[in-house]
């Protein structure tokens, strides 16, 4: 949800408008669903109004005006976010299933690049680091032991 609420506020809105908590949830509603086509008249704007026990009228009013103040207040990221410039502003619908999109698209990306980033580290340990906490075995060498004789230590220095 954090996402979803910095996006709308990027986008020139707020929480001072009722409209900024019903199109974050209904973004999250239409996240959740990316697979089935859901209908925001009947599936988004009743389930939206019981929850926060209103009507789906006025859900619908809130989350309209949403959309005008953001299409007055931030028009180059809207038109990021749809991904071509929009000549007219969009219906709640498009609205949402933009902000939908875009944000799933953002976690791909970023589980992608986590993944590259993980990928890059674990050959850097592999090449790296693991060799040098073998090399003392590769070489011959055993780990040298307690000033007793009795005491063992692991290649990791720890008293066993």
């Amino acid at each position: 949800m954090k996402n979803i609420y910095g996006l709308i506020r990027r986008l020139g809105a707020n929480s001072k408008y009722k409209g900024y908590f019903f199109t974050a949830e209904a973004v999250k509603i239409s996240m959740g669903y990316q697979y089935k086509p859901l209908r925001i008249t009947k599936d988004i704007y009743p389930c939206l109004a019981r929850k926060y026990k209103s009507t789906p009228t006025n859900v619908e009013h809130d989350i309209r005006t949403l959309v005008n103040v953001c299409w007055e207040g931030n028009r180059r990221l809207l038109d990021e976010i749809a991904g071509y410039q929009l000549e007219d502003k969009p219906t709640n619908s498009e609205f949402i299933d933009m902000l939908a999109y875009y944000l799933r698209e953002m976690e791909e990306t970023s589980w992608l690049q986590f993944f590259e980033n993980y990928l890059v580290l674990s050959q850097k340990v592999k090449n790296h680091i693991i060799p040098e906490l073998l090399r003392p075995f590769v070489h011959g060498k055993s780990p040298k032991r307690g000033s007793g004789g009795t005491e063992k230590t692991s290649i990791f220095k720890l008293k066993i």
